[in-house]
């Protein structure tokens, strides 16, 4: 099994398209959210949550936390995790990825004393951010591909990653991988 988690911070972009193409194939992923992102996304957060998708905390404006203050850090989750919880009913607690991947032991302490016991990095980037075509990105991924892999993809128009997906489903089953969210890679 493989995990796909899907950043949103920037537009909604692809989100609906993503969300019936994981519809259509019996999936679930985790989609990490920034809190300025769900605020003016909150339709997209309900769906994502009532079609039993995993949502964790990406921060509220997508800061680099090895940059920040304990309170700066703490007021980023918090935020995040408040307005997460008015929308959806549940807590983004313990799961949060740090904008840009970066972190330290502080950032990680800040993160602990808050609740977030996981600080959920990847082991695969689709680099559709970078500009990279729907065949770039399906090979990238499906040549990556080994259990346990985390994926990392963004929901944004930015990146073709959301016109990808299906191919990527296809291509990891074809060779032997079924595909889900965190949660469902950790066995529950």
């Amino acid at each position: 099994m493989v995990a796909l988690t899907f950043d949103a911070g920037s537009d909604p972009g692809f989100t609906a398209q993503i969300l019936d193409t994981l519809a259509a194939n019996g999936i679930k992923a985790s989609f990490g959210l920034t809190g300025a992102w769900a605020e003016t996304n909150r339709d997209l957060v309900s769906r994502i949550a009532a079609e039993g998708h995993h949502i964790f905390n990406h921060s509220w404006s997508h800061p680099d936390f090895t940059t920040l203050t304990t309170s700066q850090r703490w007021d980023e989750l918090d935020r995040t995790d408040e307005l997460l919880s008015s929308i959806t009913g549940a807590t983004s607690k313990p799961y949060f990825r740090p904008p840009f991947g970066a972190y330290d032991a502080a950032v990680n302490a800040d993160l602990f004393a808050r609740g977030y016991t996981y600080n959920l990095y990847w082991t695969v980037d689709s680099l559709g951010w970078k500009g990279l075509t729907v065949a770039e990105i399906t090979d990238r991924c499906v040549s990556r591909a080994e259990p346990g892999a985390i994926y990392l993809l963004h929901v944004g128009s930015q990146s073709q990653d959301g016109p990808a997906l299906q191919a990527i489903i296809d291509g990891l089953a074809a060779a032997g991988y079924t595909a889900g969210s965190v949660l469902d890679a950790m066995g529950g």
